[in-house]
């Protein structure tokens, strides 16, 4: 049997609600044991989630993956730190989640004004809220109405290029006035009764990837995220190195989470028909539960 611990639904960038994606992944054929649904600084979708995954023979895990500040002494950059089997009633959560939340609406405000006046692209924030709705707000729905807005300018970016051109050290990058540090994303994480994962940690661009490891559990870090679909997503897909980095990194992180002691886990990163990625699709084994339950 297997499992995925890393799910986006559309109370955050993905295109399935919290309940859709509980059908998704019983009708998958994959024989899927347990999902957790990690949305985006987001703990919106988690009631109805649960509340479905009681009614059927799956294991629904509540949880969230946060968006770290950027730390350039510790090589954090572009950081993401998965929290599972959180409660996610905690006042402390929900209470620093909004401000996290006011945080990333005004950075994607700026964001669109500088798109839109300093480069000269058709885009207003009110067109991303309104992709958005009441959920979310994410740098794939920007890149979704870049394209969508300058269809003739957009063709001179790879997809991976907008993202770039919007994210940390991008021509059109803002930082956000509130947003945690990694020892705050993992103490909030603890504060709520989580387990904390780094996030897909093959992704980030590092000096030296196991004294990264280490730094990271120096800050709270009690697990990694072994599983992962690199040859499907940013920054491998369509590229030279997309198949080759997906055993590498299998094989590599799960070597530094026996030599550490460190949780096991895994996920897709599903988001939905926005990507070319199925629910199981990382292959994260059900023996993982474990230490996550």
């Amino acid at each position: 049997m297997m499992i995925d611990l890393h799910l986006h639904s559309t109370c955050s960038d993905g295109s399935d609600s919290p309940s859709e994606l509980v059908e998704i992944a019983l009708n998958s054929n994959r024989n899927i044991k347990a999902i957790a649904l990690t949305d985006h600084d987001s703990i919106y979708g988690l009631e109805d989630f649960l509340r479905r995954g009681e009614e059927e023979p799956i294991i629904c895990i509540p949880g969230i993956e946060i968006s770290i500040k950027y730390e350039p002494e510790k090589e954090i950059k572009d950081v993401h730190v998965v929290g599972l089997n959180i409660d996610h009633e905690s006042r402390e959560l929900i209470n620093t989640l909004k401000k996290h939340l006011k945080g990333r609406i005004e950075q994607k405000k700026r964001i669109c004004s500088r798109l839109r006046e300093e480069f000269g692209f058709t885009i207003t924030f009110n067109e991303i809220r309104n992709l958005a709705g009441n959920n979310s707000i994410g740098k794939p729905h920007i890149v979704e109405i870049l394209i969508k807005n300058n269809p003739q300018e957009a063709r001179k970016y790879t997809q991976n290029e907008l993202f770039q051109m919007i994210s940390i050290g991008g021509k059109a990058h803002v930082f956000r006035e509130f947003e945690l540090n990694l020892r705050e994303a993992t103490e909030l994480i603890a504060s709520a009764g989580g387990i904390t994962i780094l996030a897909h940690p093959g992704i980030y661009e590092v000096k030296n990837r196991k004294k990264f490891i280490l730094e990271c559990m120096k800050c709270g870090i009690k697990g990694l995220e072994v599983e992962y679909t690199y040859a499907k997503n940013r920054p491998y897909y369509n590229t030279s190195k997309s198949e080759r980095v997906q055993e590498f990194f299998h094989n590599y992180y799960r070597g530094l989470a026996e030599k550490y002691d460190l949780i096991k886990s895994g996920g897709s990163d599903y988001h939905g028909r926005k990507k070319q990625i199925n629910i199981g699709d990382a292959h994260v084994p059900d023996i993982y539960l474990k230490n996550i339950l």
